[in-house]
């Protein structure tokens, strides 16, 4: 998200001074394009300003903005628009030449990048564990290298690292950028020699393929898509189509009904889309489209959108928005995991105004002297300035890298440690327990997961992650009955689920066919249930009451708003234990009532796992035993807590049969 200024802006992007690096003076450069002299865009800046906003504002957690992770997408456009003007006019000019251009680069991204991983780094030691500092610092050298996001793509999924202890997860989007800048210029130094009307529809059918693959790789594997740049390109390639379209000057009342309705659409993709979505595929071509009319109907008129935008607020806003993205993530992401809670209302605004003090100062400071060429004037100080910063900051990330390898020195450690937990072989991953959004149901191994015993009492296990990791359990302590599995994330194991393919596929093959066949004396149904789901599961426990022994259904476990090890670790190393009661959710317990209700009135059973871990009676609960953390994250049981959980279940009578 490098927040690219250039020809658009021309007064405040390529300019190095008296001329741009190439012998010709920008006034010249803009005047043989037919660039009028001062053509600035003030409402492209209040763009920037509305996708860092909402951007910033859904990362505290604390706003209806469920959608804000669409200002990544505006800023991909921006870019792709004003990279592909600057490209033309210099090579139209004859005046290109692809070391200057990464020159450019270099001064525009790495002085902030470098403060704010430097930053990053010196604080890593004094509030992450050994399991974060490794991911942080790998990150870091990643994001240095432009490649953050095929580094998050090789270590992220539904299991990856806890988002919210990665404080440079944010860089993932210049690594899309850059690697997209690394073969732009190449294409278009083919493309300038050929008729623009030849050029324009080369563009636009890369454009379709990469859009096309985006959106049928977003349902088969949505971390693909988020991360990989060739599903990402055709968002900057919306920009670069822009810059292709002819002068056309749209009347009056059809640029201000178009820039209106597409603020509107950018507003309510902010607010109405949210992380469940197959993103970005199909539903990123909305904000796209957005952005790329607000763009297009702008360069000749004046709607009153436009004139907004290019207010002094939010062009100002929007000028320091590179520097309030890199700083905002790594401020947060610390602010949350030193406090070991979420962000109140109060503090999120608190730290919405420092971050925009920062990042106003990191423009100032940081940015500008570097981008009006005060610092490294001469080309050989460009370089050799950005090469000794990326080995001294790889150098210290490689440091504590290495220092998260040692043996733990405390208590707190070692139980932090679990960070690093492994879960698929007690989940049974790939066999029993698919990934929805990866995984088909051919990939399910039914004979091992759902062969039933004609000499023992056969349970089936059915929903989500948070019924996959009962399995151990459950198969541990019901020594004299054959427990099957199938499971698969985000999956409700109810007769309406909608979701990713491997889990309708493995609900529909479940209820429409294994159960209409086959016997089971015990049904047990467990997910991460919230208040909604209620209505769906009394009606799957109706459909299925007398076809089956009994239902059983698990009420929602306890969880917290950090992994718990880490709760656990920084209890240790404070010598606090409220932090454990500050840090769990405690939203899990009314809807653990409510369904608890409904699932009886409707003939079921049901067992709180909530209650189990959290008595009702006080604010203790259950967070280790035999010295190793019940969950090894937010919510997930370890194979000792799994143990726990299902001996305490069986101690209610509820999982016995009766002949």
């Amino acid at each position: 998200m490098s927040n690219e200024q250039t020809a658009a802006n021309l007064e405040a992007t390529v300019s190095f001074g008296p001329r741009d690096g190439i012998g010709r003076t920008l006034h010249e450069v803009k005047k043989a394009n037919g660039v009028p002299h001062g053509n600035y865009r003030g409402d492209i800046d209040g763009l920037r300003a509305i996708a860092v906003g909402v951007v910033l504002l859904y990362h505290t957690g604390v706003t209806p903005l469920r959608g804000g992770f669409i200002g990544v997408d505006i800023f991909f456009v921006i870019s792709g628009y004003l990279i592909t003007r600057l490209l033309r006019a210099d090579l139209n000019a004859s005046a290109f030449r692809i070391s200057t251009f990464y020159e450019r680069r270099i001064l525009r991204i790495f002085p902030a990048l470098f403060s704010v991983t430097a930053a990053t780094l010196v604080a890593a030691p004094f509030i992450l564990f050994p399991a974060e500092l490794r991911t942080t610092a790998q990150t870091a050298i990643s994001a240095l290298a432009s490649a953050s996001n095929l580094y998050l793509l090789g270590s992220s999924g539904y299991f990856g690292a806890d988002t919210l202890s990665q404080p440079l997860l944010h860089t993932w989007s210049l690594g899309v950028e850059e690697q997209f800048y690394l073969v732009f210029p190449l294409l278009m130094i083919l493309l300038v020699r050929l008729p623009v009307r030849v050029a324009r529809w080369t563009i636009a059918v890369i454009f379709l393929a990469s859009l096309g693959a985006g959106i049928a790789l977003a349902y088969v594997n949505r971390d693909y898509a988020y991360y990989f740049p060739l599903t990402r390109a055709w968002e900057l390639l919306t920009g670069a189509l822009i810059a292709f379209v002819p002068a056309i000057r749209f009347g009056s009342r059809i640029a201000e009904v178009a820039t209106a309705c597409a603020l509107a659409l950018l507003l309510a993709c902010a607010v109405k889309f949210h992380s469940g979505l197959a993103f970005p595929g199909f539903y990123a071509v909305a904000p796209c489209l957005a952005v790329a009319t607000i763009i297009l109907f702008g360069r000749h008129n004046k709607p009153r959108v436009n004139a907004l935008l290019a207010s002094p607020p939010f062009a100002w806003f929007g000028k320091i928005s590179y520097s309030v993205y890199l700083w905002h993530w790594p401020i947060l992401i610390y602010y949350q995991l030193a406090t070991g809670r979420l962000l109140s209302v109060g503090e999120a605004i608190g730290l919405c105004i420092a971050i925009t003090a920062i990042g106003a100062l990191s423009w100032r400071y940081i940015e500008q002297p570097f981008r009006s060429r005060r610092i490294l004037r001469r080309r050989s100080q460009i370089w050799g300035g950005a090469l000794l910063g990326f080995l001294l900051l790889c150098a210290a990330g490689a440091s504590l890298s290495l220092l998260s390898i040692r043996q733990p020195s405390n208590e707190g450690e070692r139980l932090a440690a679990y960070l690093d937990y492994d879960e698929n072989p007690i989940y049974r991953r790939g066999s029993c327990f698919l990934f929805g959004h990866i995984d088909s149901v051919g990939v399910f191994h039914r004979d091992q997961c759902l062969t039933a015993s004609t000499t023992e009492p056969n349970v089936l296990l059915v929903g989500d992650s948070h019924a996959a990791h009962l399995w151990q359990g459950l198969n541990e302590t019901l020594r004299d009955m054959n427990v099957m599995q199938a499971t698969a994330t985000g999956c409700k194991p109810v007769l309406t689920m909608r979701g990713e393919r491997g889990c309708t596929g493995l609900m529909d093959m479940v209820f429409s066919d294994y159960l209409q066949r086959q016997h089971v004396d015990i049904l047990i149904l467990s997910a991460r249930w919230i208040s909604q789901d209620t209505p769906d599961v009394v009606r799957t426990v109706e459909a299925f009451r007398g076809k089956v022994g009994k239902i059983i259904v698990f009420g929602p476990i306890v969880e917290y708003y950090h992994a718990l090890p880490r709760l656990l670790g920084q209890a240790f190393w404070r010598d606090d234990p409220a932090i454990l009661v500050r840090g769990r959710n405690n939203e899990q317990s009314g809807i653990d009532e409510e369904l608890a209700r409904a699932v009886t009135a409707a003939g079921g059973s049901y067992i709180s796992t909530y209650s189990m871990l959290c008595p009702k009676n006080g604010d203790a609960c259950t967070t280790s035993t035999g010295g190793v953390p019940v969950q090894w994250d937010y919510g997930h049981l370890t194979a000792e807590g799994s143990a726990l959980v299902a001996t305490r279940a069986a101690e209610t009578g509820l999982l016995t049969v009766r002949h």
